[in-house]
């Protein structure tokens, strides 16, 4: 029997969802292809309607606990600001490495994904922001073990078919990458936030899988707060147990405001079970969840800059005797533009996918006024 073929049969659940890397939820922030486990496309419940015009569905509220740190005489108000038109740009760049041995045979896969996401805000008002999110842009690598690289990006297949003057159709991508690239160009979800950044209401039909990247946006506290503060909202999922059955796993996504320098906020951020886990094969599905991090916020701006995550993972005994999963990930969230764009030509230039996508972006000069209250 060939090796790759003995290893797959032996191979668990867990196992063979890691083997896909970074594919599986490449959208980092939040909306991911992992929608498609729903059985709807990203994008249906949004076709013929866009931001104001669509109906959203609402999201029950979650809990929220903030907890006030050392007194200090300095502490700061939270908000998220936008106006109509605003156009916030960001690049996301995901990297993952896995490895699986069972009974000394290693398989090994690593992705890498980049990709160009935009929030394109149609609404504001006192209660509450509506904004289209985007994905406008992306590029896809994977590898199994010593095997060949594949590679695809949106726009590299755009540009080569142009060079052709359309003698030349947009290149296909791998089939592996298809659903992915399908995104590329279109309105993933019409999402509505309020103020602290909780999540009220969304046009997709279900809310998208976690994995570890936390919300869309970083929920914010109600008061002031000063350094050391800290706040946190609970999660859950819902994993498979090796008798059939399922059990519901709770979490918590919990933040500490860590410093405040030129009015840019340095919050870490970190995921934590709040279940015991004891069985290696139920660890094993909930190690994508647990990652740690920081998360930049300039407050007089309304608005994050940044968000950096790690995951480094291993689970002994995961599938029996002799057998290791390891798992190691970055993600690099970085806001490149925030501006109000008007809806030019150059807007509706198809990509990859045939459908419109959005303008090259610059890096726009920090706000270093601090808001305190």
């Amino acid at each position: 029997m060939h090796l790759s073929k003995r290893f797959s049969e032996h191979l668990s659940k867990p196992s063979k969802v890691l083997a896909i890397g970074s594919i599986g939820f490449l959208i980092a922030g939040s909306v991911s292809i992992s929608d498609r486990a729903f059985g709807q496309s990203p994008t249906q419940a949004a076709v013929g309607k866009s931001g104001s015009d669509l109906e959203l569905r609402k999201v029950d509220s979650k809990g929220f606990k903030e907890t006030q740190g050392p007194e200090t005489e300095e502490k700061y108000l939270f908000r998220y600001k936008f106006e109509p038109g605003t156009v916030l740009r960001s690049e996301v760049l995901h990297l993952s490495k896995n490895g699986t041995r069972i009974n000394s045979v290693l398989q090994e896969a690593s992705s890498r994904t980049l990709t160009d996401k935009s929030w394109h805000v149609v609404k504001t008002d006192q209660e509450a922001t509506t904004f289209e999110y985007r994905v406008d842009e992306i590029e896809l690598a994977q590898q199994f073990g010593q095997g060949e690289e594949i590679r695809y990006s949106t726009k590299e297949a755009v540009k080569n078919a142009d060079k052709s003057n359309g003698s030349e159709p947009v290149e296909k991508p791998p089939v592996q990458f298809a659903s992915a690239v399908e995104t590329a160009g279109k309105t993933i979800s019409t999402i509505q936030i309020d103020h602290r950044g909780m999540v009220v209401a969304r046009s997709d039909s279900k809310d998208p899988p976690h994995m570890g990247m936390g919300d869309i946006t970083m929920p914010l506290p109600a008061e002031p707060v000063g350094v050391g503060a800290t706040w946190e909202v609970p999660r859950e999922m819902r994993i498979d147990r090796k008798d059939g059955s399922s059990r519901l796993i709770k979490f918590r996504e919990l933040f500490k405001l860590e410093k405040v320098s030129a009015g840019v906020a340095t919050v870490a951020v970190r995921s934590e079970p709040l279940s015991a886990i004891a069985d290696p094969a139920e660890e094993a599905q909930v190690m994508q969840q647990l990652s740690n991090g920081t998360i930049q916020f300039d407050i007089d701006a309304g608005r994050m800059i940044s968000k950096e995550l790690a995951w480094d993972h291993q689970v002994v005994a995961f599938s029996g005797p002799g057998s290791v999963l390891e798992y190691s990930a970055r993600l690099e969230d970085r806001v490149v533009s925030a501006k109000v764009e008007p809806r030019t030509a150059a807007n509706n230039r198809p990509n990859a996918s045939g459908t419109p996508k959005g303008t090259s972006a610059k890096v726009p000069a920090t706000n270093t006024k601090s808001t305190k209250r």
